[in-house]
């Protein structure tokens, strides 16, 4: 059959519900693919997926997405983790010959990784965990974050570990093509981890701008004309951001550069700390 492209992380869950038989319940699933990352890990290699963790143990939205993917290209049941005829002959030819001791080990950290045994929670925080006002930390902050190089989980996860409770998204125009960081997507999941997700379209930079940015001086005059000309008309949403801190919110700023120096942000941020009642110094996630 001819190879489809396919992410290499959805090549590894497709290859590890092939060698465990190709039919799991989602809680096996999800702990199978967070004890085949520790396996990565421990070997030098990057885990296909990340996790958060809730009650119920690790979770990788991205992997949930990817099943819903390969689910509408025929491979999986619509809705569950079960390998359809395609998804088996795809999986066949998925040559992974470390998937395959893994799985036909039965056992990670000398744990069976799909029929139960005590399994050590990740030291991830989750909803659950991030809900409870005893933990986590209090007082007014202002941080920034980028989710360039960043998966979904491990993004949440230092807005969970920051104790955040306001995400201010300042992008000019709110897509991504990496899945999770639209506005629809990031908005969910601020909503899920009791995150207010705060849209500020007006605090953007325009994509023209940025298309000629080749060296250092390119940025400093990009973000001088930004403060020169954006921010001095949007005083009112600096203010907003200001007094959600002054008021005791942990407010982070979010774009898509991983250096906030690299991003317009770091001028917004600049603009808040003028604007607050307390002195803040931004904490960059």
């Amino acid at each position: 059959m001819t190879m489809p492209r396919l992410f290499r992380r959805q090549r590894v869950l497709l290859a590890l519900l092939s060698a465990v038989g190709g039919k799991l319940g989602e809680r096996d699933v999800q702990w199978l693919l967070f004890d085949y990352g520790r396996r990565c890990r421990e070997r030098g290699i990057e885990p296909p997926y990340d996790f958060i963790a809730d009650e119920g143990g690790p979770r990788s939205f991205t992997a949930m997405a990817d099943r819903d993917k390969l689910a509408a290209r025929g491979f999986l049941v619509s809705g569950a983790w079960h390998l359809t005829p395609e998804g088996h002959r795809l999986a066949g030819n998925l040559k992974n010959g470390d998937v395959s001791v893994f799985a036909a080990s039965g056992r990670s950290g000398g744990r069976d990784p799909v029929a139960g045994g005590k399994r050590r929670p990740p030291a991830t925080r989750g909803r659950d965990e991030a809900a409870r006002s005893n933990g986590r930390p209090r007082g007014g902050l202002l941080a920034t974050i980028g989710y360039e190089g960043r998966s979904y989980e491990a993004y949440f996860n230092e807005l969970l570990r920051a104790g955040i409770t306001r995400l201010c998204d300042v992008r000019r125009n709110p897509i991504s093509r990496k899945w999770g960081f639209s506005k629809r997507l990031l908005q969910q999941g601020c909503d899920e981890f009791g995150i207010r997700y705060e849209p500020f379209r007006e605090l953007g930079v325009d994509s023209g701008a940025r298309s000629d940015l080749t060296d250092r001086a390119a940025y400093e005059r990009l973000f001088a004309q930004y403060e020169a000309t954006t921010l001095p008309r949007c005083q009112d949403a600096v203010a907003r951001i200001a007094g959600w801190i002054d008021a005791g919110d942990r407010v982070a700023i979010t774009c898509y550069e991983r250096d906030s120096g690299d991003c317009h942000r770091s001028r917004v941020a600049s603009a808040v700390m003028a604007a607050a009642a307390q002195p803040l110094r931004p904490k960059h996630l």
